[in-house]
């Protein structure tokens, strides 16, 4: 994942509409392709440029062009120690520092802190508190009062979304939608019907009419990259199918289906 980044264009009124505002810069230095991969796609659909290195050399380089606001490391890399690296963040960088790793211990967690980390935490953190404990470190190093101010005015908002299964539509709570294909409608229905539980790829697969193989395990998380994308282009709004790293999937917010018939 070295040298993923990416942008998102933000809608403002008055004089700045139309104009392209650059989001919060976060570096994740992770040699695991696989979280490396979650984690900067699910910061990404979250609002974040995000920067993905999978060495400390590639965190180096990234500096040359980037100044993240928040930087979250491994301590275990290939080349580096992530405790080093958190040191030089701290002495060079104005940036929150979260450390993110495997070594649980109590001796971990303190070296970590001594090392300069913000925020500590396992690598069996589902991405949805990741993603909450990156936001509070962001507003501690600068983050603006109005995107607080909008922070707390989205988490205030009525999340229900409708899964219309005859219209082949989701739709938020404000009535926007967009038309789904066939897979990315069941996948929807059966993380909805979840009820907030994690699925896992291979159960979604397998709910699919599919075999459990790889391919089609890399399948759905294409599958659902799109659907993310598209309704955040034609909705407005991020859908909250949520991601952690071993676990699968999940809808995180409230949702009704209907338009379902009776013998469904």
């Amino acid at each position: 994942m070295n040298g993923y980044s990416a942008r998102v264009r933000v809608e403002q009124s008055g004089a700045a509409a139309g104009q392209e505002t650059m989001a919060t810069c976060v570096f994740v230095v992770e040699d695991n392709a696989d979280l490396n991969r979650d984690l900067c796609e699910y910061l990404e659909m979250c609002g974040f440029d995000v920067v993905g290195c999978d060495t400390g050399a590639a965190f180096h380089r990234a500096l040359k062009t980037k100044s993240p606001a928040a930087v979250i490391l491994d301590i275990m890399l290939p080349d580096a120690d992530g405790y080093e690296l958190a040191k030089y963040a701290r002495a060079n960088l104005d940036c929150g520092i979260m450390m993110l790793t495997s070594l649980a211990g109590m001796d971990h967690h303190l070296t970590g802190y001594k090392s300069g980390a913000d925020v500590y935490l396992t690598k069996d953190s589902p991405l949805s508190v990741i993603e909450a404990a990156l936001r509070p470190l962001l507003r501690r190093v600068g983050r603006s009062e109005n995107e607080a101010e909008a922070e707390l005015e989205a988490l205030a908002r009525d999340d229900r979304w409708t899964l219309d299964m005859l219209n082949w539509t989701l739709s938020n709570s404000d009535g926007n939608s967009s038309t789904l294909t066939a897979t990315e409608r069941t996948i929807v229905r059966l993380l909805v019907e979840a009820n907030g539980a994690w699925l896992t790829r291979p159960e979604i697969v397998m709910a699919l009419g599919k075999a459990d193989t790889a391919e089609n395990c890399r399948n759905l998380d294409t599958a659902i990259r799109r659907v993310r994308q598209k309704v955040l282009r034609e909705v407005g709004e991020e859908l909250p199918i949520r991601t952690a790293y071993g676990r699968g999937y999940a809808f995180t917010s409230s949702a009704v289906i209907v338009g379902v018939p009776e013998s469904a």
